[in-house]
């Protein structure tokens, strides 16, 4: 077989048998695939296959290639010999193939942590999708020691589960009790104390040949618990899941920077040791006593000198005795006859019954799934919903915080609906009052022939003094009420209806034109061809301009509705001017007709030479009654269309405001929670329930 198709060969048969190789290692294994072919046979007979963690054999990796340009002994290539796989199913590379029982849990998984990336822990979710990877998962378990002294203390529980009291001490034990000098975590991991794997800043791989964790197939994380101030400033569902995903901690910079990186695990021990550590573990909250996912082991002696049981009766049920359980295995180890020796102090440290918490209950043929993957997955998806439900509260809550009460708008609308009678009865009064003033009976027909003019005077009057100026004072006060309780803003109280829609924005305009006005250079002002274009550039000139030509005062801003102000100028502007111009039309005709009348009369008293005087004085009288009789008529109907406009339109505008008020009252000052948020939230609740019914179906 040639060189290059052994070396491909044999990177197919580690793919496939589930082994993770980088793109890098596969460029290696290229440039050291130019070795003989005579070389590789050679060590492919001379060493042996190791068998793996799941019992199958493993192919050579990249490594093993590297040592065929120079001979080795047994012993180096053995060093370079690995179990399979160094990386376990938690891990990062590691394989993702999902069993077919686990794949519509292990997908909805995925789906949730697209649709609830924010309420859900995505590091434990990661963990809980790694482990559905694999039929046999291995259990990640954390070793927190608590107090000063607590690593150290986690380390020697860790070296009393781990060790085999039928073989000697092995040189692991001591190299686990000496670990963490450096401040790093430490990973303990099945296989021969001679595998080298690539050490990080972050934590100490050490291989254990332990039959605890091969049986079992479990991964221990010793680390230590900091509580300064967890219990006070964290929720009980946040130092849970600070304690199931603990923090480790890695240096950045030469300066003394520290970064954390979070490492979830399935289940989480506190460890504590002596007086100090127990009283430290007292100050946490009793939830962490939760058997399926944390619990505590506090060393303290449990058995004294003399032999009394005492300590041991009285004792709760998470006291263990570290240093006994160490003896035990010493006086094993020293000598079989103290077997007996041994099981008593076993049984008195309270071990065994950590072993079995840490092993979890025995898999069943009912049971596809891990006990220990299932109770993360059901600790997951229940602080998912339970951080679902409190981003809702939380957000209702504020909006409701914001939101203005409902006694201060009754209220508000109390007062509205007291105003506006008074403003109904100010239009009905004051109104009906102008119209029997002397002001208006100047307007009279028979005052037209010779003070025209006092029919524009006469009407511009009653709109100003007598229509809805105690209205307009009020609407000034109840606005700052309104504004006042924070119902609505300056601007919103200035909006108003239809009534005056093209008036409001005509004077928007105005007032954006007048707001970004900018002084433009003295030379195009002063310049005797432009002087039209100097006069838009003066803001009074303007001002007085458009409120000739259009009747808009547009300096008049006032923080509360212009719809009274802006209807009255409307009414000056339009209504005025129209009923003016009738005065001076009946007028005219009124003229013209007796005019017409008398020049009759008198051509036929000429053409009769005075002998039809009566005929034609009768004519002329005719036209001349005629003609005032009709302007007597047809500007009374003008009046009384006047000021049946002027009370119809205050009625109106006194109906649109009320209207526009009551508006502000009932809307203004409330705050909603955005669409976007309760969308957000029924797909996570969606997302969570697709993943319990998918658990629910992996029995």
């Amino acid at each position: 077989m040639p060189t290059r198709t052994l070396v491909r060969k044999g990177l197919l048969e580690t793919a496939s048998s589930g082994v993770y190789i980088c793109p890098t290692c596969i460029v290696k294994a290229a440039i050291w695939s130019s070795f003989s072919t005579t070389q590789v046979t050679r060590y492919r007979t001379s060493e042996p296959r190791r068998v793996g963690r799941n019992g199958k054999p493993s192919h050579i990796g990249i490594d093993s290639l590297k040592q065929l340009s120079t001979p080795h002994t047994s012993r180096a290539r053995r060093k370079y010999s690995t179990k399979g796989s160094l990386a376990s199913v938690t891990a990062i590379n590691a394989p993702t193939t999902v069993p077919p029982a686990y794949r519509d849990l292990h997908q909805r998984l995925l789906a949730l942590q697209e649709e609830a990336s924010t309420s859900v822990n995505l590091s434990r979710l990661q963990l809980a999708a790694r482990s559905l990877e694999s039929e046999e998962p291995v259990i990640r378990v954390a070793l927190l020691g608590l107090g000063a002294n607590g690593a150290q203390a986690a380390r020697k529980l860790a070296r009393a589960l781990l060790s085999d009291a039928l073989s000697e001490e092995q040189a692991w034990e001591q190299d686990l009790l000496r670990s963490g000098q450096d401040g790093r975590s430490l990973l303990l991991r099945y296989g021969d104390s001679e595998d080298v794997v690539q050490q990080s800043p972050l934590m100490q791989t050490l291989h254990i040949p332990s039959p605890f964790l091969k049986r079992h197939k479990v991964e221990i994380l010793v680390t230590s618990l900091n509580t300064t101030g967890i219990a006070d400033q964290m929720s009980d569902a946040e130092l849970e899941e600070a304690i199931l995903v603990p923090s480790l901690t890695t240096p950045n910079s030469a300066g003394g920077r520290v970064g954390f990186v979070r490492y979830p695990v399935h289940k989480a021990l506190v460890v504590a040791e002596g007086i100090t550590s127990v009283v430290e573990y007292g100050r946490l909250p009793r939830f962490l006593d939760k058997a399926e996912l944390i619990t505590a082991a506090l060393s303290l002696p449990l058995r004294s000198s003399t032999g009394a049981k005492s300590a041991e009766q009285t004792a709760t049920d998470n006291v263990v005795d570290v240093d006994l359980a160490t003896h035990a295995l010493e006086l094993f180890r020293a000598s079989n006859a103290n077997g007996a020796q041994f099981s008593d102090e076993w049984q008195t440290s309270r071990l065994p019954a950590l072993s079995q918490w840490i092993a979890g209950p025995q898999e069943t043929n009912e049971t596809k799934i891990h006990p220990a993957v299932r109770n993360l997955l059901n600790s997951l998806l229940l602080n998912a919903s339970a951080s679902i439900s409190h981003s809702e509260t939380s957000q209702t809550a504020l909006v409701t915080s914001v939101t203005i009460q409902e006694s201060k708008r009754s209220s508000l609308d109390a007062l509205i609906s007291h105003f506006s009678a008074d403003w109904h009865r100010d239009l009905q009064t004051n109104l009906s009052t102008a119209l029997d003033s002397r002001t208006w009976r100047r307007t009279a027909w028979w005052r037209l022939l010779w003070r025209i003019d006092d029919v524009s005077v006469s009407a511009a009057d009653i709109l100003r003094l007598s229509w809805l100026t105690e209205a307009e004072q009020s609407l000034a006060f109840i606005s700052g009420r309104i504004e006042e309780a924070g119902l609505a803003t300056s601007d919103e109280l200035r909006e108003a209806g239809s009534a005056t829609k093209y008036a409001i924005e005509g004077a928007d305009r105005i007032d954006h034109t007048l707001s970004n006005w900018q002084p433009q250079k003295a030379a195009i002002i002063a310049s005797p061809n432009n002087l039209q274009v100097a006069e838009l550039f003066q803001p009074d000139t303007l001002v007085s301009r458009i409120k000739d030509q259009s009747g808009i005062d547009a300096a008049f801003h006032p923080p509360w509705p212009r719809t009274i102000h802006l209807a009255r100028q409307q009414m000056l502007h339009t209504l005025v001017p129209v009923l003016h111009r009738r005065a001076q039309t009946l007028l005219l005709a009124t003229l013209s007709t007796a005019g017409g009348a008398t020049a009759l009369g008198a051509w036929i008293y000429v053409a009769t030479a005075g002998g039809a005087l009566q005929s034609a004085g009768a004519l002329a009288a005719l036209g001349i009654v005629w003609s005032l009789r009709r302007l007597q008529m047809l500007w009374g109907r003008e009046r009384e269309v006047f000021a049946t406009t002027v009370r119809e339109n205050g009625r109106r505008v006194l109906a649109e405001v009320e209207t526009h008020l009551r508006r502000m009252v009932k809307e203004g000052g409330r705050a909603s929670v955005r669409d976007e948020d309760v969308r957000g939230w029924r797909q996570a609740r969606a997302a969570v329930q697709g993943c319990r019914e998918a658990l629910e179906k992996v029995k």
